[in-house]
């Protein structure tokens, strides 16, 4: 029996693989959907939007900065100079790529062609 388990689980190494580690973090995902969707955002605005703190927002951006996924610039406004944050065509792609990764790992588990197939587990099945 751990034989199998050890197969299955090996067998979706290659798709968890490809998950993106710095955006698989849930904060920098969720930071990342926001630019993705809305485009550039301010730290205020980010934190805001998703009920974060400031300086949790802002040390996600910084890891997100030295990935290159983010470009964070310092504009003058009326209220004092604000810091906005957008993603760059790299922090675009990636978060595309991810999106498309997480479609197929899911799709493929929905399918049972991973982890609990080979150990007779029904995901149709599931009393959650």
């Amino acid at each position: 029996m751990s034989e199998q388990r050890n197969s299955s689980q090996s067998d979706s190494l290659p798709y968890l693989k490809k998950l993106d580690p710095v955006l698989m973090n849930p904060k920098r995902f969720m930071i990342a959907t926001l630019l993705y969707i809305f485009g550039p955002k301010s730290v205020g605005d980010i934190a805001k939007a998703l009920n974060l703190s400031l300086g949790d927002v802002d040390n996600h951006l910084r890891r997100m900065k030295r990935e290159g996924y983010v470009e964070l610039k310092r504009t003058p406004t009326l209220r004092g100079p604000r810091v906005f944050a957008r993603l760059t065509d790299k922090g675009i792609e990636e978060y595309e790529r991810l999106v498309d990764n997480l479609k197929n790992l899911a799709s493929e588990l929905r399918r049972g062609e991973l982890m609990g197939a080979s150990i007779g587990i029904n995901h149709s099945q599931s009393s959650l």
